[in-house]
């Protein structure tokens, strides 16, 4: 099978499309044929060697597909061979086969193309995750979303006016401004043409926001946690400030991490403030949540509260070019590779 091989830590151009041996299931694991590939961040920071379970190289990432099923590892019992799926598969979806537990996959709703599937569940489940499980947004109180017109950018404005919050958004061009807009952001504010700490205060009225959703951190989360209000949740999902056009500058990262204050956390009891911090990548021993969530999910997309939007799609062939565009803040909306044309 073809397969993009992160062949060191580094930058995108570490990743060669190599001959595999087609990957065999195990017991309690599915065997999928990919269609579409979904790109994160957090597939960038895997083939950077950032996260502390990422395999050593050479490694195959990727976090997110869909496709069909091949075959059924001994007591996978959810699937049969040739049911569409989407999946959480954490590594070695960049491939054209990919082993992962049943527990980690959803059936691919009628009318769902395979690569709206591929662009669905990590935004979606990241998205969910913060704001409902962890930040119990409620109706009429203020959302906070940086980088409001990425994935899991527009999937939390898309929850969030579902839910019947107040949006505000941080985007980085007036393209990007527009389409958060659209999606449902009440307010939008180009961080490059305005100092979004004062422009939140101007629409708050000095109150701040209720929730923030932060996958920059640096800067953004310094100037965000004065603009949280009393009984405010902040979500900080990671922090690709860090990140550049190449792999990992140390510099630059130590730079990044110097602008986040240290909690002290005293100070969090008399102020009222939670912080909060997850990467579902690494998150181990929780396969009953994650079904749940997913079917969660999925009926919030029945009921059209989020829908998957694709900013652009590549073929497999490119999948260099892909991570580098992603990198490099390009994306509006969900990345997505393709193994042919859908």
């Amino acid at each position: 099978m073809k397969a993009a091989v992160a062949t060191k830590y580094g930058g995108p151009e570490v990743l060669e499309i190599r001959d595999l041996p087609r990957p065999i299931p195990g017991e309690g694991q599915i065997l999928a044929r990919v269609r579409a590939i979904g790109l994160n961040f957090a597939d960038l920071f895997a083939r950077m060697g950032v996260y502390p379970h990422t395999p050593p190289a050479p490694f195959v990432p990727g976090l997110e597909f869909s496709g069909e099923v091949i075959a059924c590892g001994a007591g996978a019992a959810r699937f049969t061979p040739g049911e569409r799926v989407m999946g959480y598969s954490r590594h070695g979806s960049h491939a054209e086969f990919v082993v992962l537990s049943e527990a980690y996959a959803a059936a691919v709703p009628p009318g769902m193309g395979y690569p709206e599937a591929a662009a669905f569940l990590a935004t979606g489940l990241t998205a969910y995750h913060g704001l409902i499980r962890l930040a119990n947004l409620r109706p009429a109180e203020r959302l906070l979303v940086h980088a409001a017109a990425g994935g899991v950018g527009l999937a939390s404005v898309q929850l969030a006016r579902a839910l019947g919050a107040e949006v505000i958004g941080t985007a980085g061009s007036e393209e990007k401004v527009a389409l958060a807009r659209k999606e449902g952001a009440d307010h939008v504010i180009n961080y490059r043409r305005q100092d979004f700490e004062k422009e939140v205060q101007r629409i708050t009225g000095g109150d701040g926001v209720d929730v923030i959703m932060d996958s920059i951190g640096g800067e953004v989360y310094r100037k965000s946690w004065r603009l949280l209000a009393p009984m405010g949740r902040y979500v900080l999902f990671g922090v690709s400030a860090v990140t550049g056009e190449g792999g990992i500058n140390r510099l630059k990262a130590a730079r990044v991490f110097g602008q986040m204050p240290p909690v002290f956390p005293p100070s969090l009891i008399s102020a009222n403030k939670a912080l909060f911090g997850f990467n579902l990548g690494t998150l181990r021993g929780k396969e009953g949540y994650f079904r749940e969530a997913m079917e969660e999910l999925l009926a919030w997309y029945g009921r059209g509260g989020i829908r998957p939007l694709i900013g652009r799609t590549f073929p497999f062939g490119q999948i260099v070019e892909a991570h580098r565009y992603l990198q490099l803040r390009r994306s509006v909306g969900k990345v997505v590779v393709l193994f042919e044309e859908q």
